[in-house]
């Protein structure tokens, strides 16, 4: 018995050690010291190859291009760095990095993708290492040798936290997912389409969990037999992807970028309820596909193809005979026998290239349209006469094309732009780029678009309007405190019932006010003699509007309550300061920021002196440039590369010339609280798409 073949209860695992071991040796302590290496034998051939993968990803929806972020996990294969994973992990990626088991990060590139089988490969840029150093990369076991109870190992690295091991047994080789009745092989569905239409997965219980996706499921060889992808809920049953599916998809995809398969266009179904003894169902038949074509229709029993006899007796034997008509060469004529009620027939099918599931997308972000392309499997599934123009996938709200009459909708299909034909998505995406490019940018455009086999035009205005700053206020009165309004029960509390007015919370340092007598906890219950009786919350502003409406400049005498006791003070008024409100703001596109002035009232809360400037940040995305680089809301942007910034109009110049310039980092100074952070962007500035990325990776 192999080493490698080791069954639980933990007993049994011994048992099987102690079958190879000499009897004199056999003793408990010695059967789980042999246990106990042979899994760290086997794991430390794994471990050292295992990566943890950060992925900075581009969706579409709103109307609006929205980074994000997701971590995986995966295995380095090849010394070459290719690293094998979850397409769920690298789904909309657009930059990856790697991290290896030394800590270090290395850039990363994706190599291809195959939704059907939720598999990815990203090569990692091996110029990074250190001269004449050889990644270390694990080997491929085989899945078909596994039998239920075989230890395996899960590794990877979970909720994004560092690499781990757990230990389990397999406790199903050739699990699939099946519909209500039990018939049906149940296709899953991730962000791009079906997966699972040809996968019987390994199912066991070696604990993942979210971001375990991508990693490797090892035998007691230490070799790779499985890629785990799903947990199923709070069961610790988790599945993974067999060797025998993932590394011929793994070598595809990295001899050709894709897996290209061959389809009939049919689905399938076990003939396990039915009366039949042999075969395998016709489930449905795709319209106007070469099934369709050859005269198959759905309810035919296929009972043999090339001359072999087929029965697909259960829904797990779906998947195998689904991948066999799919590895037939494209444009391979390929002959099935059926029986239709008591009719026997035979058809010669010639395969076509399996449709794209989806394509790719773009934000037209100005016009507040995102839109897709249109692949042979969408006009299909939409019923088109063809596959011209850019689909609609959303609108952003109060956005030009959302106000438009008739305004565009998603499900639209954009076929003309500026009375420019658009037979593509990328047709779409260069006359919105030489539109807006035009100075002036048109103040109208016209748009023509299909909706439901309709034709329309419509007109929409893709200039955006001038951002101007927000108003500043004329500047009036003002004392510089701060208060809370006192109602009848605080007063009562504090002292006495009668004392109504507004308690002073704070005297601000470097004002007027600083220097008179004004205390912290004076209540003031008058002002140049009038009296203040507040009866609800909403009258708090009730003092700042009657001082603002007072000479500035002047004195004004006020009454406060103090110990007990009436006293008056006499305060000269001087000038308001710029709320936030007024503030001067800024919001960078391209690093997904937005930041204002530093105020008067920012300064005191964060007890900066005058010495101190920047422009404070109100918003970063998480997965914008500067979010990525650790820039949060609230830091005060003191210099962005070689220049200090002291205010909006600084900040916008720095922008404008790093915009110019777009440098490969950009380094931000920031002040956080008490404490300076240097922070590092590194701004991707020519965004590409999925297809440019995998010519980028095949040299091409």
């Amino acid at each position: 018995m192999k080493l490698s073949r080791v069954f639980v209860p933990f007993a049994a695992a011994l048992l099987c050690v102690a079958s190879v071991a000499p009897a004199q040796d056999a003793s408990p302590e010695h059967l789980r010291e042999a246990m106990r290496s042979m899994v760290a034998k086997a794991r430390d051939r794994v471990y050292p190859c295992l990566v943890n993968i950060s992925v900075i990803t581009v969706s579409y929806y709103g109307g609006k291009e929205t980074k994000g972020g997701s971590t995986g996990s995966g295995t380095i294969l090849s010394p070459e760095g290719y690293v094998l994973t979850n397409q769920h992990v690298v789904n909309d990626g657009r930059k990856f990095r790697v991290t290896l088991a030394d800590k270090r990060e290395l850039p990363a590139t994706l190599v291809g993708e195959d939704v059907l089988t939720d598999l990815a490969v990203l090569k990692i840029d091996i110029s990074k290492l250190n001269p004449g150093e050889v990644l270390p990369h694990a080997d491929f076991g085989e899945s078909g040798k596994l039998v239920v109870g075989d230890t395996v190992m899960a590794m990877g690295s979970p909720l994004a936290l560092s690499r781990s091991v757990t230990l389990g047994i397999v406790s199903n080789t050739d699990r699939v997912f099946t519909a209500d009745s039990g018939d049906d092989v149940e296709e899953l569905a991730f962000e791009r389409g079906r997966t699972g239409l040809f996968t019987s997965w390994i199912q066991h219980d070696a604990a993942i969990n979210p971001g375990n996706s991508g990693g490797p499921l090892v035998d007691l060889d230490g070799r790779v037999v499985g890629v785990n992808a799903i947990k199923i809920g709070s069961s610790g049953i988790g599945l993974a992807i067999p060797q025998s599916l993932a590394q011929p998809v793994y070598e595809s995809l990295i001899k050709n970028g894709e897996v290209a398969r061959s389809s009939i266009g049919v689905a399938l179904k076990s003939i396990k309820r039915s009366d039949y003894k042999e075969g395998v169902i016709v489930n449905s038949v795709v319209k106007n596909s070469p099934a369709d074509k050859a005269g198959l229709k759905a309810g035919d029993l296929i009972t043999a193809m090339d001359g072999k006899a087929v029965t697909v007796r259960f829904p797990e034997e779906v998947p195998p005979f689904a991948r066999q008509i799919a590895e037939k060469k494209v444009g391979s004529v390929v002959t099935f026998e059926y029986r239709r009620g008591d009719q026997t027939g035979k058809a010669e099918i010639t395969t076509e290239k399996m449709l794209k599931e989806t394509g790719d997308e773009a934000s037209l972000r100005l016009w507040g349209v995102t839109v897709r392309e249109i692949t042979e499997k969408l006009a299909r599934d939409l019923q088109l006469d063809d596959a011209n123009g850019a689909f609609v996938t959303s609108i952003r709200s109060g956005s030009p094309a959302e106000v438009a009459e008739p305004q565009i909708m998603p499900g639209d299909i954009i076929r003309e732009v500026d009375g420019q034909p658009v037979k593509t998505m990328a047709a779409a995406v260069e006359a919105y780029k030489a539109i807006m490019s035009k100075d002036p940018i048109p103040e109208f455009l016209l748009v023509g678009f299909d909706r439901q086999g309709k034709s329309f035009v419509t007109i929409i205005k893709p200039r955006p309007d001038k951002k101007e700053d927000p108003p500043r206020e004329v500047a009036k009165s003002w004392i510089g405190i701060a208060t809370q309004v006192v109602l009848k029960d605080l007063a009562e509390k504090l002292g006495d019932k009668s004392w109504l007015g507004f308690r002073i919370t704070r005297v601000y340092p470097g004002t007027v006010a600083a220097k008179s007598d004004l205390k912290v906890g004076d209540i003031i219950v008058a002002l140049n003699g009038d009296k203040f009786a507040p009866r609800t919350a909403q009258e708090a502003g009730a003092l700042n509007r009657k001082i603002r409406a007072l000479p500035t400049a002047q004195p004004a005498k006020i009454t406060v309550i103090r110990e007990g006791k009436t006293v008056e003070v006499s305060v000269d008024l001087e000038r308001s300061r710029i709320t936030r409100e007024e503030a001067l703001k800024d919001d960078n596109k391209d690093f997904e920021l937005s930041v204002r002035e530093l105020t008067f009232f920012d300064r005191d809360e964060s007890r900066w002196g005058d010495d101190v400037s920047g422009v404070l940040v109100e918003n970063c995305e998480r997965a914008g440039w500067a979010g990525l680089a650790g820039v949060n809301a609230g830091d005060l942007i003191q210099h962005i590369g070689s220049d200090e910034i002291k205010d909006i109009p600084s900040y916008r110049k720095a922008m404008e010339k790093i915009a110019k310039e777009q440098p490969a980092k950009v380094t931000f100074v920031v002040l956080r609280g008490t404490r300076t952070y240097f922070l590092f962007a590194e701004p991707d500035w020519k965004p590409i798409t999925k297809k440019e990325e995998e010519k980028k990776a095949d040299g091409k």
